[in-house]
């Protein structure tokens, strides 16, 4: 039983990660995309001329690769893809709080209508997103997962 409690912790913790994202994409796709433009906007550090672009794809990215990731399908992959997502997340956070001054009361990373975080908390949470996805890249398997099954 002890042998198998690493692989439930990195079961869970591909699991848990792959939920903040794909729930993210979700629920700033079911929005307008000038919601999520505004909020990239509001950080003012990101370029006005990516905004657009970075509005459209960003979210069906994190939806993409956070479904990979909660099926196990291509997780080193999935788990690269998130992880420097969380980086970039990091830096505009930390850059919009030194650049920018921003004194935003919501991040706007799950939407309007979604779950409503702090700048800090979410912070936090991509810390803690960036540590368990270079934990699950260093990983050589990844039982109870759509790759273990595809492999057999």
């Amino acid at each position: 039983m002890l042998r198998k409690s690493p692989d439930l912790f990195w079961f869970l913790a591909r699991i848990f990660v792959g939920c903040v994202f794909a729930y993210a994409g979700y629920a700033k796709l079911i929005e307008p995309i000038e919601n999520f433009r505004g909020n990239l906007t509001h950080y003012g550090v990101i370029p006005y001329a990516l905004v657009p672009a970075i509005a459209l794809i960003l979210p069906w990215l994190e939806l993409i690769f956070g479904s990979f990731l909660i099926l196990g399908y291509a997780p080193k992959l999935s788990a690269s893809v998130l992880g420097v997502f969380s980086l970039i997340f990091i830096g505009v956070i930390i850059s919009s709080w030194v650049v920018a001054g921003s004194d935003m009361a919501t991040c706007g990373c799950f939407g309007q209508g979604g779950l409503q975080l702090t700048p800090q908390q979410i912070f936090v949470l991509d810390l803690i997103d960036l540590a368990l996805a270079v934990g699950l890249i260093r990983q050589k398997q990844f039982p109870w997962s759509l790759d273990a099954l595809l492999r057999r």
